[in-house]
């Protein structure tokens, strides 16, 4: 084997192992400057109490402008990394909406188990409550 050959295969060995270095956040939340957001589903928050939003693709989960009841609110902060829950003052925060989406009763429903939320105009998503054993 010639020296060249020796040489390009070190480099590339240098090369290859410096991309497989840990380059991860550290677990010191103080000291993390970036982190991906790992939460199990996309959610809103109304006061104390989570709502699941449901797949905002999928038409069966539409609810009729005509079944909505009165607004309720509007998304004030959305999350960007998990663990922004425990430090947000926002009374109504989401992961995945964005700051002043719509929120609604919808009618002949307890808004303690679903709402909806404002897709686009006219068009309205329903969100249910998540299911805890604490209730």
């Amino acid at each position: 084997m010639s020296k060249a050959a020796i040489v390009v295969g070190l480099i590339l060995s240098a090369f290859l192992l410096s991309a497989c270095a840990n380059h991860s956040p550290t677990t010191d939340s103080a000291n993390t400057t970036s982190a991906i957001a790992s939460w199990p589903y996309p959610f809103v928050k109304v006061e104390d109490r989570l709502y699941v939003i449901a797949d905002d693709e999928n038409e069966e989960q539409w609810i009729d402008k005509e079944k909505l009841g009165e607004q309720i609110g509007s998304v004030e902060a959305k999350y960007a990394f998990e663990g922004d829950e425990q430090t947000a003052q926002a009374a109504i925060a989401s992961n995945y909406l964005e700051k002043g989406t719509k929120l609604f009763a919808i009618k002949d429903v307890d808004p303690k188990e679903q709402i909806a939320w404002e897709k686009s105009e006219g068009v309205f998503v329903r969100a249910t409550a998540e299911i805890s054993g604490s209730e």
